[in-house]
C-alpha cells in the first residue's frame, strides 16, 4: 500500500510588524491551539501575538512549516522560547545560526 503525506501548508498570510519591521507571517492552524484560521488571522495583527505564536511554532512545528516563517523573526525568537537542548540544537542549525 502507498501512503501520501500531506505537508503543512499555510492558508494564507498577513502582514505585521514586529520589531519595527513589517514581516509575512503565515497563518497556520493548530499552532496556537484555540483560535480558528479567521480569528489567528486577526490575531496575528498584534505583535505580541506574533512573538507568541512563532515561539509555539518552535516548538512544535515540524520544519515544512517552519521553513514558511520569515527566518529573521525566528531567529528573534529563538532565545525566548523553551526548547529541549535537542531541538534548539537542531534549529540552530537549520537555521543558520549554529
Amino acid at each position: 500500500m502507498k501512503r501520501t503525506y500531506r505537508f503543512v501548508e499555510p492558508s494564507g498570510f498577513v502582514l505585521s510588524t514586529v520589531h519595527g519591521v513589517e514581516r509575512s507571517v503565515p497563518v497556520l492552524a493548530g499552532i496556537l491551539k484555540h483560535p480558528t484560521t479567521d480569528e489567528l488571522r486577526a490575531l496575528l495583527a498584534d505583535p505580541a501575538v506574533v512573538e507568541k505564536y512563532a515561539r509555539e511554532a518552535l516548538k512544535r512545528a515540524p520544519w515544512s512549516a517552519l521553513r514558511r516563517f520569515p527566518r529573521s523573526l525566528l531567529l528573534e525568537c529563538l532565545p525566548g522560547a523553551e526548547l529541549p537542548d535537542v531541538r534548539r540544537k537542531a534549529l540552530e542549525l537549520l537555521l543558520g545560526d549554529a
